[in-house]
């Protein structure tokens, strides 16, 4: 069974969960966490082909960065050292797909600043293209999509029409109606089972 998760997506999601559990102090502290355990108990299944997409880091050429921006940008860059091999000593892919871009925001209507920040870009089309390729090369009877962008609807739509079945996982609190409506099952993850996972 192929597993494919929108990296930020999900890694927010853990964190806001084991916050508001207070299972940790700052998003930050999830360094490391048993994924591919939490996945096969929810599952109920070992065979598992985890695929993690996560986006990179691009700064347009002859762009001089705010001091902010630089700072967050070093951030992700510090976290990201942390847990990506987490991951990978699960025997989790890591597929680096899309980007982050920087982005000035609307001017505030009271000051006029105009502030930036870092949008990911092209996850959810690399996701749809791998779903789409596996199902119609019939590599896969059954995926799962960890991911709550509605953006992915289309994909899933064509995923079922291939007759393969469509599951959706996500956080109890957090369920995208429209992506469960197209799933052939939805699976919700407890607060209590997310931090029973963490390590």
């Amino acid at each position: 069974m192929k597993v494919y998760i929108d990296g930020e997506n999900l890694r927010k999601s853990l964190a806001r969960v084991l916050l508001d559990s207070k299972a940790i102090k700052n998003s930050r502290d999830l360094t490391t966490y048993h994924l591919r355990n939490l996945l096969q108990d929810i599952l109920a299944t070992k065979d598992l082909d985890i695929h993690y997409y996560s986006s990179e880091i691009r700064l347009p050429n002859g762009y001089t960065p705010s001091d902010e921006i630089m700072s967050h940008v070093e951030s992700i860059r510090s976290y990201s050292r942390k847990w990506v091999p987490n991951l990978k000593l699960q025997n989790i892919t890591y597929v680096k797909a899309g980007y982050l871009k920087v982005k000035s925001t609307k001017p505030c209507q009271k000051c006029h600043t105009i502030q930036e920040t870092l949008q990911e870009k092209g996850v959810d089309v690399r996701i749809a293209t791998d779903m789409l390729e596996d199902a119609y090369d019939d590599k896969q009877n059954t995926i799962v999509i960890i991911s709550s962008d509605t953006d992915l609807c289309p994909a899933l739509h064509k995923v079922k029409a291939r007759n393969k079945k469509v599951i959706y996982v996500c956080m109890a609190d957090s369920v995208n109606r429209a992506v469960s409506a197209v799933a052939s099952e939805t699976i919700t993850i407890p607060a209590a089972k997310t931090k029973q996972y963490l390590k």
